[in-house]
């Protein structure tokens, strides 16, 4: 085969990189366009249908993350490109075929392209899908938080999540909540929800992710709202409609 590359990340001197690297090894492959933004991935997934698409995370609107799930129906095999690898489990859930930490080394990349070429050829489908679906576990372990850094007092101290009653973003800033304190952290609400175990830890409101084990009641209103009430703690945790699922035996 001979496939079509895009290559989408804000970073010239990355662009540059990936494209050196297609060339280098695997030659058989040619890219037929650059992006340096969303919308220009956008524009370039739509008129090009390129084969391959190399994704960045974290660039300006669309991210990769939002083209990934715009395109998910096309055939274009999606490879996100990031500098941070608690995004690799949403990569893969995604439906990414490849996930490439920055800075890119010749050899994770020459094992990305035998994947890509994997799956381009493959018949056995399936079995392909069901290897994806083992990194996935394996990297949910490893990525799960046990203990997170937070300011408490003019202080960092560390505190373990299972203490934490409920995370929550006001204004600009991400707290945590245990039994008695209120904690600052520095991880936005949506990069620590990647950290950490989506079995124990639920999302219930775009502000607010809430500990399943200190849930106490959930309050469906005559207003047509839900809230919930934690174990130890006095506030109301309002459950936006888009994740109500989670309480259907309640």
């Amino acid at each position: 085969m001979n496939p079509t590359v895009l290559i989408a990340d804000d970073e010239p001197l990355l662009r540059d990189q990936l494209d050196r690297l297609v060339s280098r090894l695997w030659p058989q492959a040619s890219v037929v366009a650059f992006a340096a933004n969303g919308e220009e991935a956008r524009l370039a997934l739509r008129e090009k249908q390129p084969d391959v698409a190399f994704l960045d995370i974290r660039m300006p609107s669309p991210d990769g993350l939002e083209l990934a799930e715009e395109f998910g129906d096309t055939s274009t095999l999606i490879v996100f490109v990031t500098a941070y690898d608690q995004y690799a489990v949403t990569a893969f859930e995604k439906n990414a075929c490849d996930y490439l930490l920055k800075p890119i080394t010749e050899d994770r990349f020459t094992a990305t392209v035998n994947r890509l070429r994997e799956r381009l050829q493959a018949s056995d489908t399936e079995h392909f899908v069901a290897s994806i679906r083992r990194e996935i576990d394996d990297l949910k372990q490893r990525r799960q938080l046990e203990r997170i850094p937070v300011r408490h007092r003019g202080e960092t101290r560390l505190v373990s999540v299972n203490d934490i009653r409920f995370f929550k973003t006001e204004a600009k800033y991400t707290l945590a909540f245990d039994a008695v304190n209120e904690y600052v952290l520095s991880t936005p609400l949506r990069e620590l929800e990647e950290q950490l175990d989506d079995e124990l830890f639920w999302r219930i409101h775009r502000n607010c992710i809430v500990n399943a084990d200190f849930i106490e009641t959930v309050q469906r209103r005559s207003n047509d709202t839900m809230v919930v009430h934690v174990m130890d703690r006095n506030e109301e945790l309002k459950v936006s409609r888009n994740h109500r699922h989670r309480f259907r035996e309640f």
